[in-house]
């Protein structure tokens, strides 16, 4: 859901990643085609913090070159099942979304290599309710590895988000207070992202009877709380707004807020993925930040 016009804004996709013209082809597109899952088995590799090395390539997880030379001991393991890319590692929400619901694809939980960055405290918590086993990368020789792709929104990735979502929900087990929206603000979290007066946009948006949730001031289980009885969800674009992709109900909405700078349509696949209504706003920077117009984000709700 979008208002008229407001793709106009739009000046650049994301640096490194893509370009506006492709951003916008997936804004305006009606009908998606879901690449397939590929199931790849390599023979004796090596994994280490920069990636899986084996006969012939590299699969890349970071582009220092220093990663690639494994200084600590290197442990030899049979099988394993490798759930990282380079975009897991670097977006928390890639990892949470990807590299999660990559792991359950591994025939043996106990297969599975998923990294946890130390400077992501959430992923402990994700981890143990998803029933993963998260470590800090480690240097092994792998006799047999299975690496996938899997970047796709498909049938296969739904379920398996589905699979997480309810273990999640198990695992946290409280009941979800009354349903009203929640402006989720991210605050200094990741890439930073300000928005221009963003404390009077807080006060009109609770004024108009929204939840505001301050990600940084929050504990978990209280955000997960409030998040799964959001009826929608407002926040600026990033990789926060997949903490509500876990907890918000089938048929609720997400508004995401995105810089015309750094253009992403990225969370529309993931929120269709999670049975979530998606829409968006598109904010266009000024010297005091970027501006979110509290008229055009009620105006974007009411369109759900």
């Amino acid at each position: 859901r979008i208002l008229p016009g407001m793709l106009d804004r739009v000046t650049h996709g994301v640096a490194g990643h893509s370009t506006a013209s492709q951003e916008l082809a997936v804004a305006t597109a009606a009908v998606f085609v879901h690449a397939p899952v590929v199931r790849y088995t390599l023979r004796d590799c090596l994994v280490h913090r920069g990636g899986v090395e084996y006969a012939g390539g590299f699969v890349a997880k970071s582009r220092k070159l220093l990663d690639r030379l494994p200084l600590e001991p290197i442990a030899t393991e049979a099988r394993k099942s490798y759930c990282m890319s380079l975009v897991s590692h670097i977006y928390f929400g890639h990892w949470l979304t990807d590299a999660c619901a990559t792991a359950l694809l591994a025939d043996e939980a106990g297969d599975v290599i998923l990294d946890a960055r130390p400077d992501w405290p959430d992923t402990a918590i994700y981890a143990r309710a998803f029933g993963l086993r998260a470590t800090p990368a480690a240097a092994m020789r792998v006799a047999e590895l299975q690496l996938y792709s899997d970047f796709s929104q498909g049938a296969s990735k739904r379920r398996r988000y589905d699979t997480l979502k309810q273990r999640l929900r198990q695992s946290v087990r409280m009941d979800a207070g009354e349903s009203r929206p929640v402006f989720l603000k991210r605050g200094a979290s990741g890439v930073a992202r300000p928005i221009a007066g963003e404390a009077a946009l807080c006060e009109r948006l609770a004024a108009a009877g929204y939840d505001i949730i301050d990600l940084a001031a929050t504990d978990f289980n209280e955000r997960y709380r409030r998040l799964a009885a959001a009826s929608v969800v407002v926040t600026v674009d990033g990789s926060h707004v997949n903490h509500a992709f876990f907890a918000m109900r089938a048929g609720a909405g997400v508004v995401s807020l995105i810089p015309s700078d750094r253009f992403t349509m990225r969370e529309r696949g993931v929120a269709h993925g999670f049975g979530l209504n998606y829409g968006c706003v598109v904010m266009q920077p000024s010297e005091a930040g970027y501006v979110a117009d509290p008229e055009e984000i009620f105006r974007t709700v009411d369109l759900f």
